[in-house]
């Protein structure tokens, strides 16, 4: 087979396909940029709660915070290098708060606004009886102890109040005791300033905290553990780009060899990678376009797309065997045009499913088939010569008859798999079930974490409103009904935007109950009469008090930049165009609880993260069912209009069919249920079912038979192969995409070509056209 080279007759088109690819990769190099951020999978419109609930998966406060363990050594080396990590990581700008458990009132320090207009966040008693109270109890700190700051702390805010504000808001219970877990590891909880999705940040901070454990150990067997969403996150991405590239080369060397040996040349085999390579190139200078960014999971599984691309110029090879390129394409394009538009429809389904990452799989794979096949289609013949040697994969074979019991009595097999050999229900909702990291990793982050005694984040109610100051004053109504819940022991405690960030109104209320100065001074120096305190000891206090007239109103901004900015953002967000509080239970009475909020005249939406999950991968099935069943009715609504006749149609019905089915039955006796991921890999299984079967079911002469079953075994073993190595990750969502596509492509062949009686042939036919 000679090549045509640009200039010979064909120099037009050559030019006219290089130019494209060009464009596509200047377009790569400006704006290609990788994401490694699992979010994007998640959702794009959900109900509220489930927003609430993405929003703290990715950016709440739970994924700012970084776990760290510190074993070995001795308990006290261990308690000594705690403090000592406390100290250097506190004064460390990547991090808002540092805690190891202590409360040490002498290094206690008070941020800002809390610190000015802790007068405003909660409601002091200024009466006389009530400051004498404050100033005894005061009198007894002081006696137990007590450096400069605590007394620096008492002469401004002789109540304390701000430290039981610090309290409430810190993210775990503190007490006088380190933290230590069960295993006997020193526990800290960093909080970063970065979101857990933010990998950069994430990345520099775990750097700062090794680096410092590293200056500050000394023992020789004393060893650093870091869990945490961030820390997986990092984790995470180095395990993709690892996964991503390994994956991709072994499954690009692996359909080299299947065409070089299907194929028999170098040239054809470089001629056969062009519809693939504009392909790969198409669907991710789409992604570039569409998207901000590209994730790499999507990289990954688009090299994949060599072994699905690599099917149309095995088809045209085979059947350009003894006739040239152009007679060639004739006569198989209209099965092949049909092929890829089917292929297309499922793979465009994803785009649909309302994720950011399916989306892209979507894109790239239907973007990629498209231009695969009508690269094959314009491209291709120019350069082949009249006619095309290809060695034979396959001895003679005789024309088959079209039948249905194969895929019947596949499809009756399978069925009976899932009824009754297989246990449990068939669909697996748990989120979990999608988590990449290590379950020994999720183990330990749980042990270290049950050192802090940190309240569980489980169950929350939800309110929203237009602007802030609304939401606020509907949050501290649900204070007042909170309260009365705790009172009747229907929960421990909650925490909520109002302990930071009172109403406008409330804070006025709590402005007119400050007397002014002349009295607050006469009703302290009452107070303090017959003490050991100056008369001048609580000047701070009084300039505080003065003060916070010009302070009010405190607003959501004045928190920005300082420690407590994590807090807030972690209780007030905004989200499709409203501002929304979230409220955190404290050990609720379940059931009984539930039912009183939703009773309340406020609306208030109730919040089990742990159902939520559930119910939010529930909604996303669906959508996603609903999708996939509109792509089939499109593809049955194609197929249809091209008339390819109701024998043939009802026969590659069955077959998809009983494929389909036979694929779910081992897929989910291997992965034990079906997930979401699943079911966006059968839409992959539905394009190849669909590919086979048209293939299979031409009305052609006995030399394009011969032809189509070298073509297909070579497809199937160039789509198998790469997706059985995907099989093989570590990473849930390219390992379950990848048996099943696997599986798809073994069963959608055996089907297919079994799924036929044989009869003999005509010595030979006019190859037909569809």
């Amino acid at each position: 087979m000679a090549m045509r080279i640009p200039g010979s007759g064909h120099w037009k088109r050559h030019a006219i396909w290089l130019t494209l690819a060009a464009i596509l990769v200047i377009v790569l190099l400006l704006r290609l940029n990788l994401s490694f951020d699992l979010s994007a999978f998640f959702p794009r419109e959900t109900s509220l709660g489930n927003d609430v609930l993405l929003q703290q998966l990715s950016q709440g406060p739970g994924s700012r915070l970084l776990v760290i363990g510190i074993q070995g050594g001795t308990n006290t080396q261990r308690a000594e290098t705690s403090r000592l990590m406390q100290e250097t990581l506190v004064a460390d700008h990547q991090f808002a708060n540092v805690f190891n458990g202590e409360l040490d009132l002498e290094q206690v320090s008070v941020p800002e606004p809390v610190k000015s207009g802790y007068l405003l966040m909660a409601d002091v008693d200024l009466a006389t009886p009530a400051l004498a109270m404050a100033v005894q109890q005061r009198l007894r700190d002081l006696a137990f102890g007590g450096g400069a700051m605590l007394r620096g702390i008492i002469a401004f805010d002789p109540y304390l109040v701000t430290l039981d504000l610090l309290q409430k808001l810190a993210p775990a219970k503190m007490d006088a005791g380190l933290w230590f877990a069960t295993d006997g590891s020193a526990v800290l909880l960093a909080e970063t300033r970065a979101a857990g999705v933010d990998l950069i940040a994430q990345s520099q901070a775990i750097d700062s905290v090794q680096r410092a454990f590293a200056d500050l150990y000394d023992a020789p067997d004393m060893r650093l553990e870091i869990t945490g969403v961030g820390a997986f996150s990092v984790e995470l991405e180095q395990t993709i780009r690892a996964e991503a590239r390994f994956r991709s080369i072994l499954a690009s060397i692996v359909v080299t060899i299947i065409l070089l040996v299907a194929l028999k040349s170098f040239r054809l085999f470089f001629i056969a990678a062009l519809p693939a390579g504009m392909g790969f190139l198409a669907g991710l200078a789409a992604l570039t376009l569409l998207f901000d960014e590209v994730h790499g999971i999507t990289l990954a599984f688009g090299f994949t797309l060599l072994g699905l691309a690599g099917d149309y110029p095995l088809h045209f090879f085979s059947h350009a065997r003894g006739q040239s390129g152009l007679d060639a394409i004739k006569a198989i394009w209209p099965t092949m045009w049909l092929g890829a538009a089917t292929t297309a429809i499922a793979f465009l389904a994803m785009v649909f499913l309302g994720s950011n990452g399916l989306a892209q799989l979507g894109v790239f794979s239907s973007c990629g088939v498209v231009v695969a096949a009508l690269v094959t289609r314009y491209w291709l013949p120019v350069m082949l010569s009249v006619k095309a040697e290809i060695g034979d994969l396959g001895g003679p074979l005789v024309l088959p008859r079209l039948s249905h019991v194969p895929a019947a009595l596949a499809l009756i097999l399978a069925l009976l798999v899932i009824q009754f050999v297989l246990p449990g229900g068939m669909w697996n909702d748990e989120l979990s079930a999608l988590s990449p990291v290590d379950p020994d990793r999720i183990q330990r982050d749980r042990v270290l974490r049950s050192a802090t005694t940190s309240s569980d984040m489980r169950y929350q109610l939800v309110l929203s409103a237009a602007s802030v100051e609304q939401l606020l004053r509907e949050s501290e109504q649900v204070d007042s009904l909170l309260q009365a819940a705790v009172a009747d022991g229907l929960l421990a405690g909650w925490t909520s935007v109002t302990a930071l960030l009172p109403s406008a109104e409330l804070q006025a209320q709590r402005l007119q109950s400050i007397p002014d100065a002349a009295e607050l001074d006469s009703r302290l120096q009452a107070a303090i009469s017959g003490t050991p305190f100056r008369v001048d000891a609580f000047a701070p206090f009084l300039a505080a008090a003065a003060a916070a007239k010009s302070i009010y109103p405190i607003e959501s901004a004045d928190f920005d930049g300082s420690p407590l900015a994590s807090w807030r953002d972690g209780h007030l967000v905004y989200l499709n165009n409203h501002w929304v509080a979230l409220v955190t239970l404290l050990r609720p009475d379940a059931e009984k609880l539930e039912r009183r909020v939703r009773s309340w005249p406020a609306e208030v939406e109730w919040l089990d993260l742990q159902q939520s999950t559930r119910s939010l991968m529930r909604d996303f099935r669906r959508e996603a069912a609903i999708a996939v069943g509109t792509a089939v009715l499109l593809i049955l609504s194609l197929l249809t209009l091209e008339r390819i006749g109701l024998r043939r149609l009802l026969w590659i019905a069955s077959t998809v069919t009983g494929s389909l089915a036979v694929t779910i039955a081992v897929v989910v006796y291997v992965h034990g249920a079906l997930t979401l991921i699943h079911l966006v890999a059968l839409l992959l299984v539905l394009g190849l079912d669909l590919d086979y079967a048209l293939f299979f079911s031409r009305a052609d002469s006995l030399r394009g038979r011969q032809a189509t079953l070298r073509s297909i075994i070579a497809c199937a073993a160039s789509t198998v192969l790469p997706f059985f190595i995907l099989s093989l990750s570590s990473i849930p969502v390219l390992k379950f995409i990848g048996l099943t596509v696997a599986v798809g492509s073994c069963a959608s062949f055996t089907l297919a070509y079994f799924g036929q009686r044989s009869r003999k042939a005509p010595p030979e036919q006019s190859p037909a056209t569809t």
